[in-house]
C-alpha cells in the first residue's frame, strides 16, 4: 500500500465526497475547486488499489469496496471524537448512545432516566428504541439492553434481574368472572396475547409457558387478542378487554396504581434483562456511570 500519510489526508474529502455523492457540493463544502476534489479522489483511490465510486453521467455512486471504506471511516471518526471527549471530560459529559427494546424503553427505562440527568446533567443520553438486535460494528451505540437468556461471548454483559409472568386485568374484570377467588371461570376469559420478540426466544407463547409452569390446561386459550408489543397488550387490559400476562418489572406501577391486580401466581419467565457492551468499553466512566446508576435501579 502506498504511503498512509496520502491516504490519511484523503479520506476526509472521500467522505464528503460520499455525504453528498457530488464533486460539485463536496467542493463547495470544503472550499476548493471541483477538479481539486476529483484529483484528491482519484489519488486516494490509486494509493488504495481500487475504486471508491462509480462515475455515471450526472451522478456518483459507491463501489461496494466504497461502501465498505465509509462504514469502516465513519465508526473510526466516531471512536475518534469519543476517545476525544474522554480526555477532556474524563467522560462524564459528551454523548451516550443506549440501545433497547420499545417495551423497556416505555415502561421502565425512561420513567426512571431522570434520577441520571440529575446525576450526570452534561452527559448527552440519546435512546435508540429498535424490537430486534443491535449491530454494534455498523450501529452508534455503547449500550444495549436486552431481554432474553443468551450468552455474549464478545461481549461484556450484565444481567440486571430476572423477569416474572403474572396474569393482570383490572378489579371489575376479575369481579366479572371471579378471578380474586377462584379459576373456576378462567378457560371463559378474553386471553391477551404479546408476541413481541418471542420469536427468537421461545417455540411457547408466554401464556403456555404460565399455563404449563402453573400445572393447568394448556388448551384452555379459547378466546384472544393478540398484539405484537407489550405496552399495547396493557392498554387493553386496563381498558377490561381481558387476561393479559405481564412482565412482573414492566408493569409493577400499574399494579401499584391499582389499574391492575394480580390473579394467581408469577412464574419465572425463564429470560432476563442483560446489559451489554463492547469488550473493555465497561471500563469507560460514563458506562461505569450508568452501570453505577441502573444497579441502584434494579
Amino acid at each position: 500500500m502506498a504511503n498512509r500519510e496520502n491516504i490519511l489526508a484523503n479520506l476526509y474529502t472521500f467522505s464528503v465526497v460520499a455525504k453528498f455523492l457530488s464533486f460539485t457540493l463536496a467542493a463547495e463544502e470544503l472550499c476548493l475547486t471541483q477538479s481539486a476534489v476529483s484529483q484528491r479522489v482519484k489519488k486516494l483511490e490509486a494509493d488504495l488499489g481500487f475504486a471508491l465510486f462509480i462515475r455515471l453521467t450526472r451522478k456518483l455512486e459507491l463501489t461496494e469496496e466504497g461502501v465498505r471504506m465509509l462504514r469502516t471511516l465513519t465508526k473510526s471518526v466516531s471512536a475518534i471524537f469519543s476517545e476525544i471527549d474522554d480526555i477532556r471530560f474524563n467522560e462524564l459529559r459528551g454523548e451516550l448512545y443506549i440501545g433497547v427494546a420499545p417495551t423497556f424503553a416505555h415502561l421502565w427505562l425512561v420513567p426512571r432516566l431522570s434520577t441520571f440527568q440529575c446525576l450526570y446533567p452534561h452527559l448527552d443520553v440519546k435512546i435508540r428504541v429498535k424490537a430486534s438486535k443491535l449491530d454494534f460494528q455498523n450501529q452508534p451505540v455503547d449500550i444495549a439492553i436486552y431481554y432474553g437468556n443468551e450468552k455474549h461471548p464478545d461481549f461484556y454483559h450484565v444481567r440486571l434481574f430476572e423477569e416474572f409472568l403474572t396474569p393482570v386485568c383490572t378489579p371489575e374484570y376479575a369481579k366479572r368472572f371471579c378471578l380474586l377467588d377462584n379459576d373456576s371461570r378462567f378457560e371463559e376469559v378474553t386471553f391477551l396475547h404479546c408476541t413481541e420478540s418471542l420469536e427468537f426466544l421461545s417455540p411457547l407463547n408466554e401464556w403456555q409457558h404460565w399455563l404449563i409452569s402453573t400445572n393447568r390446561n394448556p388448551n384452555i386459550l379459547k378466546h384472544k387478542y393478540v398484539f405484537n408489543h407489550e405496552e399495547l397488550t396493557m392498554v387493553a387490559a386496563r381498558n377490561s378487554m381481558g387476561v393479559a400476562l405481564g412482565r412482573y418489572h414492566l408493569i409493577k406501577p400499574y399494579i401499584e396504581s391499582g389499574d391492575l391486580v394480580t390473579i394467581f401466581e408469577r412464574v419465572p419467565s425463564g429470560f432476563g434483562y442483560d446489559l451489554i457492551c463492547r469488550k473493555s468499553d465497561e471500563t469507560r466512566p460514563k458506562i461505569q456511570a450508568f452501570l453505577k446508576w441502573i444497579n441502584e435501579m434494579v
